[in-house]
């Protein structure tokens, strides 16, 4: 077992159980790269690709993330131990959907891990991850971040574990640990890296079906602000197959490509970016 560094509050993720993990699941991923500190485990990913460009299927991953990325350039950072920092380099031709639409489904893989260990998780459009607080408001407690090089799509998944209140990024942020669970990171890892590949062999077919189940936006009154930073209000009335948000506003209805929710509210709960 990893040994904890007294300098840090959390224990280093050991590489020999993450690929025992894995192991369990019969998983055929297992070109794992586990590191103490990186700027971002994605820019790791996309540099070795750089270097070998016919990489099969790799994981990096890292105890500490000091300039990672989210959606429109957002920082996020995960301390030492308190989180998990993994990318995930898989060649296009694996996933039989559209590029558009590789961050929901990879939101599926990740939220069904989640509710597997009792998480009440939904997914906010297009990438984040959210669990329910006890207010009955939602609170992001991880996203997705996809990058395209070439013939491969390098996914960043970050999630908050173990940070305290002192450590969260921002008030609307949240931990697994704040929520009352307890989830060994190298298992969460191991179960993302299994769900990712059993849903390219299943050709991806139900991620749809699974992404609307598990969706905390659809059947509200949200805001969306678009790429041209025009501030759009309506009803988050479907999600298409090739990931897109259709909003039902005043004028009709409208398709949004990418765009940022900035609000959300439900007769039941709120959600705010």
């Amino acid at each position: 077992m990893a040994k904890k560094d007294l300098r840090q509050p959390h224990p280093a993720l050991d590489p020999a159980l993450i690929l025992s993990e894995l192991a369990k699941g019969t998983s055929n991923w297992r070109d794992v790269t586990v590191l103490s500190q990186v700027t971002s485990t994605n820019d790791v990913a996309l540099a070795r690709l750089q270097e070998f460009p016919d990489a099969q299927v790799f994981v990096v991953t890292a105890d500490e993330q000091l300039a990672g990325r989210g959606r429109l350039q957002r920082e996020w950072t995960s301390p030492f131990g308190a989180g998990i920092a993994l990318s995930i380099a898989i060649p296009t031709m694996l996933l039989s959907c559209p590029i558009a639409a590789i961050p929901l489904v990879v939101g599926v893989a990740v939220n069904t891990c989640l509710l597997r260990e009792n998480v009440a998780a939904k997914l906010k459009w297009p990438n984040d991850l959210m669990i329910v607080k006890e207010s009955g408001e939602f609170a992001k407690v991880g996203g997705i971040l996809v990058q395209l090089q070439v013939d491969h799509v390098v996914i960043g998944i970050g999630i908050n574990v173990n940070l305290d209140l002192a450590e969260l990024p921002t008030e609307f942020a949240t931990s697994l640990a704040l929520a009352g669970k307890k989830i060994q990171r190298e298992k969460l890892i191991a179960q993302i890296v299994c769900e990712l590949e059993i849903a390219t062999k299943n050709n991806l077919e139900n991620w749809h079906d699974q992404y609307i189940s598990m969706s905390c936006t659809l059947g509200n009154q949200v805001k969306v602000t678009n790429l041209k930073q025009e501030l759009l209000t309506g009803l988050a009335k479907s999600i298409t197959t090739s990931g897109a948000l259709i909003l039902e506003t005043e004028n009709g209805p409208i398709e949004i490509i990418t765009g940022d929710v900035t609000s959300l509210r439900s007769k039941e709960s709120a959600i705010i970016d």
